[in-house]
């Protein structure tokens, strides 16, 4: 008998719509804390979710201390709250930190003796023992609602990693307009790059699969269509919704067949540089697009499919190289800096950080899922053209 060979397509329950908070008081579950951070704290938005949840007599517990880039004393704090409480919902409210926060909170919550530098793929973690998890994103591009996968970052060193497991996949995730409505222009221009760089990603990915390729173009031509009219309309709660949805299904593509380069690249920005993530993925996705391609006609083909998604005609290496041009046309739209000198980065920080970008990047697991080899001396040159804002070509 030969070797199975069997692959998991794995989604959480989705509600989404005007009214889709309302779901949360059809859960069941008599011990709530709430994961959040202080801003979307002082925001109000804990308030509807606070009143919802309370409609079942359960006992509510919100603990705020979430932090861009969590780190993993962080968690701990987290998963102490959950402790204390002895949490049977764990319900997140905010944007990709803070939902990163509630999955290794929620980790070390049913194992406390769990080192998360180990976390894998393969480890049975016993997730659902004590309670089960939900995701209220409060911006449209994380998709880490949709995900197995949690970025964290070391005390000791600052450097974000990425790793999966299939049980971090919430329960339901509740994609909510009105709580997207008032995530100012920069961020809701960031996250939805976020979004962008997650479905192109996963297309070209070496794990790249049928279902994935499903949610991946769909998000894609939704991204095109409503990022520019959330961005430059920012009561728009139609182009709110549509880029929740085009989050999420992004989220589901890149859970189940990862991400790659931009991805390396952008949390090697975040830990050296402390660079927004959807800020530093969107920079990094035309230059990952037209270095993934160069010599490589597997994923040449790929972006053709994704240019002629767009309106792109014609094929070869043109068409290709218009498409990572028409990403960079969105972001001219929505006011998304195309280098890391518009972003602001000095040059002297980052020639003082780039021996260390380089070093992160090349450690980072998403650069495995890069659809050509890369070495060191190709990261550092791709690092130069991303702060002049030129095209890669080798």
């Amino acid at each position: 008998m030969g070797q199975r060979m069997v692959w998991w397509f794995d989604i959480p329950k989705v509600a989404f719509g005007e009214d889709a908070l309302e779901e949360l008081a059809m859960e069941s579950g008599k011990r709530a804390v709430i994961i959040t951070d202080k801003v979307i704290s002082g925001l109000g938005l804990i308030d509807s979710v606070k009143d919802i949840l309370e409609r079942g007599e359960r006992t509510v517990t919100v603990w705020d201390g979430a932090e861009p880039d969590p780190r993993i004393s962080i968690v701990k704090d987290a998963a102490a709250a959950l402790k204390e409480a002895n949490a049977d919902m764990i319900v997140a409210v905010g944007g990709g930190s803070v939902m990163d926060t509630a999955k290794a909170a929620w980790i070390l919550y049913e194992n406390p003796n769990y080192d998360l530098k180990a976390l894998n793929p393969f480890d049975a973690l016993g997730l659902r023992d004590n309670a089960r998890l939900y995701c209220i994103p409060t911006t449209a591009g994380t998709g880490s609602e949709a995900t197995r996968a949690v970025v964290i970052r070391e005390d000791e060193t600052g450097r974000k990693f990425a790793s999966i497991n299939p049980e971090l996949i919430p329960d339901m995730a509740i994609l909510d307009p009105k709580m997207v409505e008032r995530l100012p222009r920069d961020l809701t221009a960031y996250t939805g790059m976020d979004a962008l760089t997650h479905a192109v990603e996963a297309f070209i990915s070496i794990w790249k699969n049928p279902f994935s390729d499903a949610a991946s173009l769909q998000a894609i031509q939704l991204v095109f269509e409503w990022l520019p009219k959330s961005v430059n309309d920012l009561g728009n709660l139609e182009a709110r919704e549509k880029m929740l949805v085009a989050a999420n299904l992004a989220g589901m593509a890149f859970s189940n067949s990862q991400v790659c380069l931009a991805h390396s690249l952008g949390h090697s920005l975040g830990s050296v540089l402390r660079v927004h993530h959807g800020l530093a993925v969107g920079m990094a996705l035309p230059l990952t697009i037209e270095f993934a391609i160069h010599g490589n006609p597997d994923t040449a083909a790929h972006v053709t499919s994704l240019a002629s998604l767009v309106g792109i005609t014609g094929s070869g290496e043109t068409a290709e190289r218009a498409f990572a041009e028409r990403i960079r046309d969105l972001q001219r739209q929505i006011g998304f800096p195309l280098s890391l000198r518009e972003a602001g980065i000095s040059k002297t920080d980052f020639e003082e950080g780039l021996d260390k970008l380089v070093e992160f990047a090349m450690m980072d697991s998403s650069i495995t899922m890069t659809p050509r080899d890369v070495n060191e001396n190709e990261i550092r040159e791709i690092y130069n053209r991303m702060y002049e804002g030129t095209r890669v070509d080798f």
